[in-house]
């Protein structure tokens, strides 16, 4: 299995999408901003896209969702509370649960629901490879708010005991750290990983005077 990341951006936002493929099949991660970039990878490959995933429903990761799923007939799969609470909608939607096993192609993907930064983020596991959207980056965490962090630090806490330290990690923003780093290299050096209690995680979130959230690199 093979996973390339599109580095993709629209005025200040820069995002990270991927494709994990595998011989022709493939499936999409939060594709936006590039449709081009991202088909044209697809097209010159000869990769069949069998699914889009999608790790909460802010535009920046669900911007092309709909093109490519009337492109090539594919289903896009979110979760279930994420599409409730946001109303989203989308062409060939489907909801998916905490711990739903998905059969995508040739592809076993796991959806772990990690509420925190929107009520319904998710993450999806595929192999030693996990996708997290803007829950986990991997120098730090998602934006949160006073209603949702309290979910955010359970979130973090439920991946560190559920993933293995191998779990390759592929976030949807960069801030200065490459893609892809192993699980035990964030218990290392991503400080949220090392607040164990409730109280400095949520403090730590929540606090004034945060470095610019839009500082992609």
């Amino acid at each position: 299995m093979e996973v390339k990341l599109f580095r993709v951006s629209n005025r200040l936002i820069k995002n990270q999408c991927y494709l994990i493929y595998e011989g022709n099949s493939g499936i999409l991660v939060d594709p936006a901003w590039d449709y081009e970039l991202i088909n044209n990878f697809l097209k010159d490959n000869l990769i069949s896209l069998k699914g889009v995933l999608l790790t909460h429903s802010h535009r920046d990761h669900t911007d092309l969702a709909a093109v490519f799923a009337e492109e090539y007939a594919a289903p896009v799969y979110m979760s279930a509370i994420e599409i409730s609470a946001y109303n989203f909608n989308c062409l060939h939607l489907i909801a998916v649960q905490h711990l739903e096993e998905l059969i995508i192609g040739n592809f076993t993907v796991k959806a772990l629901l990690t509420p925190g930064h929107t009520q319904g983020s998710t993450c999806y596991q595929i192999g030693d490879h996990c996708f997290t959207g803007d829950t986990i980056f991997i120098e730090g965490v998602g934006l949160s708010d006073d209603l949702l962090v309290n979910s955010l630090f359970d979130s973090v806490q439920f991946i560190k005991k559920y993933l293995p330290p191998q779990v390759l990690i592929w976030p949807g923003h960069s801030f200065g750290q490459t893609p892809g780093r192993e699980l035990s290299f964030l218990f290392r050096n991503n400080l949220y990983f090392l607040l164990n209690t409730r109280e400095a995680f949520v403090n730590f979130r929540m606090r004034k005077n945060q470095p610019d959230p839009l500082a992609f690199k």
